[in-house]
């Protein structure tokens, strides 16, 4: 019961810092961007989206390990328990695919996009000049990856929720 709780309540706080920094990011960080002058919009980037992309990692890994072992840990063996005919193994699947999903996304698609735009930052720091077309490119799939991994996140959120209350 006390290895449960650990690890339930260690998960529970790695999925809020994930969804915590998607959320931040997604409605408060993106969207003031644009309003920010060049110079402060590189850099304020190239200052705290390195942390912030090995945060987000962090935290999506951490919460993806320990919810496979919470499942471990409830299942003690059973796992029938998870039965898609069940409603419990219903959400609890639909959750962990999409946080599968989710992760995916990060590593995949946001994570190296904030990569980029450090990059391509940093180059127009040393040598000013006109913007490459891949700062806009790296922007957006910023942009549009943080806001799918917040999205996916609250549906996570809402299915393993609807699990713990069966």
């Amino acid at each position: 019961m006390i290895l449960n709780s650990l690890v339930l309540w260690a998960h529970v706080i790695g999925a809020i810092g994930w969804l915590g920094a998607a959320m931040v990011f997604a409605m408060v960080i993106g969207p003031a961007l644009p309003k920010l002058s060049a110079p402060t919009r590189g850099e304020f980037l190239m200052t705290v989206l390195p942390k912030f992309t090995r945060y987000v990692g962090a935290f999506a890994i951490f919460t993806v390990v320990l919810g496979v072992g919470m499942v471990a840990v409830i299942a003690n063996g059973d796992f029938s328990v998870f039965s898609l005919s069940t409603a419990l193994g219903l959400y609890v699947s639909i959750g962990a695919a999409l946080a599968v999903v989710a992760i995916a996304v990060a590593f995949a698609v946001a994570i190296p996009a904030a990569n980029k735009l450090v990059k391509i930052i940093q180059t127009l720091a040393k040598n000013p000049g006109p913007p490459p077309p891949e700062l806009i490119s790296a922007s957006n799939r910023l942009r549009l990856s943080s806001t799918a991994v917040m999205v996916l996140l609250i549906v996570v959120t809402f299915c393993m929720v609807a699990s713990a209350t069966l």
